[in-house]
């Protein structure tokens, strides 16, 4: 009997501890399934399908004629001042966390907005995915940063600061219309040849007669221009608007004007600054140890047409010596900057196919004659091949976006082009260490039941892995988390994909054992030994 008391208390000493560790560490396990189950029986929530932005006036088309107002958000602030770029001091526009400690910071996320010029949003979603994946991690929200500049269009002259003749009176950065996203330089600030604050006037009125000839020619016009150089594409939306959007967009170009100054003229008299050198400013600003110790991982992360100036910033920004610390995230481009001059989608009758922004023939950005970097496509190739780059597309983005034939050489739309880039271009550049396979410094992820929605991508598991989640502690040293998306590799995924695992682990099996459960086998087990003592 003896024996038998001994060995019953050896047993229930050995529930004691598995029941105790379950307790502790499943908890996250506990969690995931607790979530999994609550999106099943309720379906995928509307974050996911639906744009859940907010929008001064209460239309998404606010960006056409013009943001009225910066709207405030929770947790956030808009920064004028922390953030300047070029040696006039130019200005960023940036939201950012309220309350922060630099010194414990250890990832920033750097989200661009696309051509809504929503960046309250891009940080709402951002800084929403961050809190997710904090509750589901091990790392804590005051060790995140979350940043979104804003790119001001001129017609946004009622969300910056101006005079009564709608002049910029700030040093903030202001583009024409869509030309941020083109990596075109800003046109304000704008400074006399001694230096002095210059912006010109601007007027939204003293443009074109309304007689239809002549707004048809307007219009005609803008088109032409609209397919060369825009994306032209609704940014959060589950139904393809870009038609109506760009015509929209287009009339209002006809309207408005600088007032004795051409656009050319008030660029060449501007900062002589472009996103991509703003992209720089950011990070150069957290790479800084003095300001950021603990820093360890900046993301620069876009979305639509933000995709495609983070594309452009991968391919030409010349410094390597922070590599190690940056990845870089694209989410749905209209387009891509391809890096030699085959296309998946031929077309002999479409000349300048080419030609920046679509390949690097043409006029390239004052940016890259401004570094003074050498570009040759070799370089340009192996250095991209080099970068650590994410890539997103959701499956139903139906948005054809840039309809113009040097687009169309690239695929069909959103998701055709993007899985032509990872498939038919990647693999095959010069000097991939794996040829004629997916890079092992990329992944790409397409989501299941998620339109051209900046926030489905975000808040989606994939995209709060390699938003939040990978290289947090440093280069492939991953904070804990739901890991569906691979490197070297292309997956189809389910926005909520891999939330019942606690390791993330591809093939992982995740203990059942809830907290709750945990606790009473360990009281019974308990109480067994004190039965036998």
């Amino acid at each position: 009997m003896q024996e038998h008391g001994a060995f019953f208390k050896l047993l229930a000493l050995l529930c004691i501890v598995v029941a105790v560790r379950s307790v502790s560490t499943d908890r996250s396990s506990y969690e995931f399934q607790r979530r999994r189950q609550t999106l099943e029986r309720r379906g995928l929530p509307s974050y996911y399908t639906s744009d859940i932005g907010i929008y001064p006036g209460g239309s998404t088309k606010g960006y056409i004629k013009g943001w009225t107002e910066l709207p405030a958000m929770d947790g956030a602030k808009v920064d004028n001042d922390t953030f300047t770029v070029g040696t006039q001091g130019a200005t960023i526009t940036t939201y950012i966390n309220e309350n922060y400690d630099p010194s414990k910071i250890k990832r920033v996320v750097i989200q661009v907005h696309g051509e809504y010029r929503d960046a309250w949003n891009q940080w709402m979603f951002a800084n929403m995915s961050a809190t997710n994946a904090s509750k589901i991690s091990d790392f804590s929200m005051d060790e995140v940063l979350v940043v979104a500049p804003m790119f001001f269009s001129l017609n946004d002259y009622q969300a910056y600061p101006h005079d009564a003749n709608n002049v910029s009176t700030t040093k903030t950065l202001v583009w024409d219309q869509n030309g941020w996203g083109d990596t075109e330089d800003a046109l304000w600030p704008s400074f006399t040849s001694n230096g002095q604050l210059d912006n010109p006037a601007y007027n939204f009125t003293s443009a074109v007669s309304s007689k239809s000839k002549s707004k048809s020619k307007s219009k005609s016009k803008s088109k032409s221009k609209s397919k060369k150089t825009s994306d032209s594409e609704a940014d959060s939306t589950s139904t393809d608007s870009s038609d109506e959007s760009s015509s929209d967009s287009k009339s209002t170009l006809a309207k408005r004007r600088l007032i004795d100054v051409s656009s050319e003229k008030a660029a060449s008299n501007g900062p002589g600054l472009s996103v991509l050198d703003v992209f720089d400013a950011y990070v150069n600003a957290f790479s800084n140890k003095t300001n950021f110790p603990n820093m360890q991982t900046i993301v620069v992360a876009g979305f639509s047409m933000g995709g495609q100036a983070v594309n452009r910033y991968v391919t030409f920004r010349p410094d390597t010596s922070k590599e190690p610390m940056i990845n870089y995230w694209i989410a749905s481009p209209g387009s891509f900057l391809y890096l030699n001059d085959s296309r998946p989608v031929p077309n002999p009758s479409c000349a300048g196919y080419d030609d920046y922004k679509y390949g690097l023939n043409g006029t390239l950005p004052a940016y890259v004659n401004r570094t003074a970097s050498e570009n040759t496509p070799e370089i340009i190739q192996n250095r991209y091949l080099s970068r650590k780059v994410s890539y997103f597309v959701g499956v139903k983005d139906s948005n054809n976006g840039d309809t113009s034939c040097a687009a169309n050489t690239q695929g069909k739309g959103h998701v055709d082009r993007m899985d032509n880039w990872i498939e038919k271009v990647l693999p095959y550049l010069p000097n991939n260490t794996r040829p004629g396979e997916i890079p092992d410094t990329v992944s790409y992820a397409r989501i299941e039941s998620v339109p051209h929605l900046a926030n489905g991508v975000i808040l989606s598991s994939a995209g709060m892995q390699t938003l939040f989640i990978d290289d947090f502690n440093g280069r492939n040293s991953n904070a804990k988390g739901p890991q569906p998306v691979k490197y070297g590799a292309e997956v189809d995924l389910t926005p909520d994909a891999d939330l019942s695992s606690s390791s993330g682990k591809s093939g992982g099996a995740s203990r059942r054992i809830s907290p709750g459960a945990g606790f009473i086998t360990a009281l019974a087990a308990f109480l067994a030994y004190l039965n036998y003592s």
